[in-house]
């Protein structure tokens, strides 16, 4: 049996781990197939993938998107793409753009209650893609207050409900999915269970996504089972990953999760049929 996780992040975006940290780990713990999604950047998975083969681990092209929907936020994962197609690598610019403007004013907004962060300090310690987000002024305000975890920071001062959060501008979900179509990659929506209202999985369902994760540690088995059932129902794929970051509540419980195999057999045989249409 396969150990298999298609949902990882290292430090090109928000994860703690450089691509061949996170490489070694997974070897260590025994990984045979894992793929690299960070936040709207490829340059963690192009890091490695050429010397994937050295840690006998099989590197699926992967990628995370944020997109909105009706005022959510929707994260893409997209896997199978190609790394050279104009309009996703114009697309992934824009976003990056839009984050870098959002992280100013998050932390202007921190700045006027008396968290006194500097932009220019977090930018210039986060990876080497200079992908921003909320995760790294988390952890500096975990500098300033370090009895405070990340999670009670998001809750506190980063969340939706906090009068200092600031939304990403970004492009609509539904706008999105054609784009990577035509890079030629396969979509599956991300952590569904995270999502307040489902009618908001049936919409990017009928957006033509080809995919949900439904296996996700985090999600209990009520939206396991939920998940599951919808997508064969609607003929989609299943996949799942344990969305690891590297944060000091992970560390402990990671490389005890895996997705079932057939998961990575079908979004295999969906890539290939797609590449031969």
């Amino acid at each position: 049996m396969a150990k298999i996780d298609l949902h990882l992040h290292t430090n090109y975006s928000d994860g703690r781990l450089s691509p061949i940290e996170l490489m070694t780990l997974c070897r260590q713990k025994r990984y045979n197939i894992i793929s690299i999604t960070d936040h709207d950047t490829i340059d963690g998975y192009l890091a490695v993938k050429d010397i994937a083969r050295d840690y006998d681990i099989t590197l699926v092209p992967g990628l995370e998107i944020s997109s909105t929907h009706k005022g959510a936020e929707i994260h893409i994962l997209v896997y199978y793409f190609d790394e050279e197609d104009e309009s996703l690598l114009t697309l992934l610019n824009y976003i990056n753009t839009s984050r870098i403007n959002r992280a100013k004013k998050i932390i202007s907004n921190l700045n006027s209650i008396g968290i006194n962060l500097n932009f220019d300090t977090i930018f210039n310690k986060i990876g080497k893609a200079r992908i921003i987000g909320r995760a790294h002024i988390a952890r500096e305000i975990m500098n300033i207050y370090p009895t405070l975890s990340v999670n009670r920071i998001f809750d506190k001062y980063l969340n939706e409900n906090s009068s200092l959060y600031e939304p990403k501008i970004t492009v609509n979900a539904k706008e999105i999915i054609p784009i990577i179509n035509k890079a030629g990659g396969v979509t599956v929506l991300a952590h569904p269970h995270r999502l307040k209202n489902i009618s908001t999985v049936y919409d990017i369902i009928d957006f033509g996504i080809d995919g949900i994760e439904a296996y996700c540690p985090n999600s209990s088995y009520y939206h396991q089972s939920l998940f599951l059932k919808l997508a064969d129902d609607k003929g989609l794929l299943t996949t799942g990953g344990s969305d690891f970051h590297c944060e000091p509540y992970e560390e402990e419980d990671f490389g005890n999760y895996s997705v079932p195999e057939k998961c990575f057999d079908n979004l295999v045989k969906h890539y290939k049929a797609a590449q031969n249409q």
